[in-house]
């Protein structure tokens, strides 16, 4: 492991890998010294195969090689940050934890030990991805790597960690590499709506998982405020998306208020985050950060001690010693005989105690230098990280999208958003202040080409987006589902020219039966591609394994294999 130039930023970059929490804490007690050294010494990282909240699932089947992980025994000490060699997982043999239950471990290499062990600091943040969370496996999510390398990684570690996945668009301001606009475009039942859920959470988490999991997160992203999904229709207004004034009545009386579309919510919203998340970057280092610096010369032996001036006309005192919750410092007399609580100094920065609470002859000037080193004056407010907000618009083309859109069309673009280097602000109507959209904001819209009774997405809007095509993949039918969407779809573009009028593979992905299928969902789409016309219909199943024949006298539709 590296043991030299702590004092040096190690940056690690992810690339497309992932960085988990893995505690050991089954294995921390005072009897369990020398199983947790047998691990240490193997370089194994170990788990209970029936750790519950699927933990044990995924160190099995979602760990993969060349991901990383920081390895804390429970709450009480870091050990290392590590990366996984091992491509497989196997069982720890029982001769040596000795108790009978099915122990799992991976390979790891260690890169870089714990610069402070012991987190006595973090033990009041429970979240699971601290030392003090309950849990004993844990992904760090990319939206979670700006606080985590704030707290724990450059105080605990001497590291930041950075993902490949991002890149500044402002000053410490990191943006995910999505496009801000984009459309899903294809024919019915290719998947367009169901891949929106998938690409929002991936936007704002960085990362890829199943669809259900995905479903999963996206519910709890919509509970926070950072997805919204809404529907486009002929009747949608500028009002209903943006802003507008509605008649109220209210005590038989006819009043008129202002109301807030749902773009211009989550504008506010992801607004509000991102000057926050800019602001604090900029002006406000945390206190561990500011507190690991202060005493780094008594850590490294560099110093005995570091004097402190007190208030004029009173003498100085001297810190000397370093305890996991306090600070020992000696007065002018020599006494080494009193301590200062690291947990108040912690507080007093952060505006959560005043210092009449505490010894303020000893606490005032030692905080006078902290803030003084932090270079934040006054500043009181947390760091707030930079978070990442979705509107997903279904059915985009069914609106009239100028007019639902307005003067929002320009500010779309990505060089136009708030903090890019071609920022614009328009005055909007019932507004008195101008409006921007931040470029923490993505729009996510589904265009369903069949659909020739709308217009299409004019020119103007169009160019502001990128466009991504869904078409019927084959390869996720049987093969008797396979063979009849196959040739519906080739017959379709024979006579169309087109593949917008292709029949996706999402109507078959239903367990239902393929008659049932193509009776209430597939011919009715035929049916209104051509006009009605039966003929056309029949013909089109002709050199297929399906008859398809229209009953004139029961004016239904006879399907057989």
């Amino acid at each position: 492991m590296d043991d030299g130039n702590q004092d040096k930023l190690l940056t690690i970059s992810l690339g497309n890998h992932k960085l988990y929490k893995m505690s050991h804490g089954s294995f921390k007690t005072e009897s369990d010294s020398e199983i947790l050294e047998t691990f240490k010494q193997n370089k194994w990282i170990v788990l209970h195969e029936e750790t519950g909240r699927g933990q044990g699932e995924r160190f099995k089947n979602e760990l993969e090689q060349g991901d990383y992980v920081y390895i804390t025994i429970g709450a009480n000490e870091l050990f290392a940050i590590a990366r996984i060699e091992s491509s497989r997982w196997n069982y720890v043999p029982k001769n040596i934890t000795n108790d009978g239950k099915p122990w799992i471990y991976r390979e790891v290499k260690y890169l870089k030990d714990a610069i402070k062990p012991y987190p006595e600091e973090l033990k009041r943040n429970r979240k699971h991805i601290y030392p003090s969370g309950n849990s004993t496996l844990t992904e760090i999510l990319p939206q979670r790597l700006d606080e985590a390398n704030e707290i724990l990684f450059k105080p605990y570690f001497g590291v930041r960690f950075a993902s490949d996945k991002i890149t500044t668009v402002k000053k410490d301001t990191n943006i995910p590499i999505f496009p801000c606009n984009t459309i899903f475009y294809g024919p019915p039942g290719t998947g367009k709506t169901f891949n929106t859920i998938d690409r929002a959470v991936e936007i704002i988490t960085g990362s890829r998982r199943s669809h259900e999991e995905n479903k999963k997160v996206f519910d709890n992203l919509r509970e926070e405020g950072q997805i919204e999904f809404i529907t486009f229709h002929q009747n949608y207004s500028y009002e209903d998306f943006m802003l507008g004034i509605r008649p109220d009545f209210e005590d038989s009386s006819l009043k008129f208020r202002r109301t807030e579309g749902i773009f211009y919510k989550m504008c506010k919203r992801a607004e509000k985050n991102y000057l926050e998340a800019n602001k604090t970057k900029e002006n406000f280092r945390p206190f561990f950060n500011v507190f690991a610096e202060f005493v780094e010369p008594l850590k490294r032996e560099e110093k005995e001690e570091i004097e402190i001036k007190s208030y004029p006309g009173t003498s100085s005192f001297w810190i000397t010693e370093l305890y996991p919750n306090y600070l020992g410092f000696r007065k002018q007399s020599g006494k080494e005989n009193d301590r200062l609580s690291i947990d108040a100094l912690h507080n007093l920065y952060e505006g959560k105690m005043d210092l009449k609470q505490v010894n303020e002859f000893y606490y005032g000037p030692l905080l006078d230098k902290l803030v003084k080193k932090g270079h934040i004056g006054n500043e009181k407010s947390k760091f707030v990280p930079l978070k990442r907000y979705v509107l997903i618009i279904d059915e985009i083309n069914r609106a009239n999208i100028s007019k639902v859109f307005g003067e929002l069309i320009t500010l779309l673009e990505e060089d136009k958003r708030i903090g890019a280097k071609n920022e614009l602000k328009v005055n909007i109507p019932h507004e008195d202040k101008v409006f921007g959209v931040p470029p923490n904001l993505y729009l996510i819209g589904t265009m369903n080409t069949a659909d020739k009774s709308i217009a299409l997405i004019d020119i103007a809007l169009r160019r502001r987006f990128e466009f991504i095509g869904y078409f019927p993949d084959y390869t996720l039918l049987s093969d008797e589902e396979r063979s009849i969407l196959r040739h519906i779809n080739k017959e379709i573009y024979d006579r169309k020219k087109s593949a917008d009028y292709l029949i996706g593979h999402g109507y078959f992905m239903n367990s239902i039966d393929i008659v049932d299928v193509l009776r209430n969902k597939v011919i009715p789409l035929l049916m209104e591609y051509f006009s009605g016309k039966t003929d056309i219909i029949e013909d089109i199943f002709k050199e297929s394994n399906w008859s398809v024949k229209y009953n004139t006298e029961q004016y239904d539709w006879q399907i057989q294999q």
